[in-house]
């Protein structure tokens, strides 16, 4: 699509892409092999790889948000929206647009900046799960997808550049830094208690309803099948009942992850398809 091929251009020309990719890959690096300066722990490629992943749930949400927020409601409100939707392009192709150019190169440069990240680990501590490292570094680059959905949505669906980083960072302060907060007091009301060693499979469930809690889930299932025994803990062993529900497997988790990516831009698209933008 032109649109499409126009926002990996800009992105490219503006060196966004080069950033995402220097930052996320120099902090998920520095983070991954943090715990070989630590004596007292005994630290591993996989606990490496964990830490990456760590860093990707923290700052793979913001990288997307800063990168597409923007995307519409910039455009709406400098006018030159007008323009646009003055050639052939419809509403409904600006949108999709918007998402697969900014969405490819978030996923790019995460994915990319995910990469560095394996190099150091497997410098440092001499070894990398590869199989592993690759599920992770898509699966990281599906989040920065899902993130960046959301931000288009959320551009889509306001007119002003004010609006849509309210509602950008109200979200990730949301689904990144209070929702896993959010699911520990709801485990406090129900019984009684903090989540200890073992929980319920609804707390799990209610920690993966979020983006970065599927993101998270899933992650853990995918180290905790590498052949490094005794690395990450099975979800099984997280559980008070010692099995895994049919809620709680991983093709409901992606479901849940992919959601998030297409209902905020369906809303915002139906938003931004209604709006008179005379």
């Amino acid at each position: 699509m032109t649109i499409a091929r126009k926002e990996i251009d800009d992105a490219v020309r503006s060196r966004l892409i080069w950033v995402i990719i220097a930052v996320f890959g120099a902090a998920a690096a520095l983070l991954s092999v943090a715990l070989s300066l630590v004596p007292q722990v005994e630290a591993t490629p996989i606990m490496g790889v964990t830490m990456a992943g760590q860093s990707a749930q923290m700052l793979g949400p913001i990288i997307a948000l800063i990168a597409a927020y923007l995307s519409i409601a910039g455009e709406r409100e400098s006018g030159s929206i007008k323009v646009l939707l003055g050639l052939p392009p419809s509403r409904g192709e600006v949108v999709l647009g918007k998402l697969l150019g900014r969405g490819l190169v978030v996923a790019c440069g995460l994915m990319a900046g995910f990469i560095i990240a394996g190099v150091a680990i497997a410098v440092v501590y001499g070894s990398l799960p590869v199989v592993s490292f690759i599920f992770l570094t898509v699966l990281t680059g599906v989040l920065g997808l899902v993130f960046v959905g959301i931000a288009v949505g959320i551009s889509a669906a306001t007119a002003t550049r004010a609006r849509a980083m309210t509602l950008s960072i109200g979200l990730y302060l949301a689904l990144v830094l209070f929702w896993d907060l959010l699911a520990q007091f709801v485990h406090l009301a129900v019984l009684g208690t903090f989540p200890g060693a073992t929980v319920p499979g609804w707390y799990v469930l209610l920690q993966g309803l979020s983006p970065v809690g599927a993101y998270d889930t899933l992650t853990n299932a995918i180290l905790a099948g590498t052949a490094t025994t005794g690395a990450v803990p099975t979800l099984a062993t997280r559980l008070e009942a010692g099995v895994v529900p049919v809620y709680l497997q991983s093709w409901v988790m992606i479901g849940v992850l992919l959601a998030w990516g297409a209902v905020p831009l369906v809303l915002g698209y139906l938003r931004f398809s209604r709006t008179d933008l005379a």
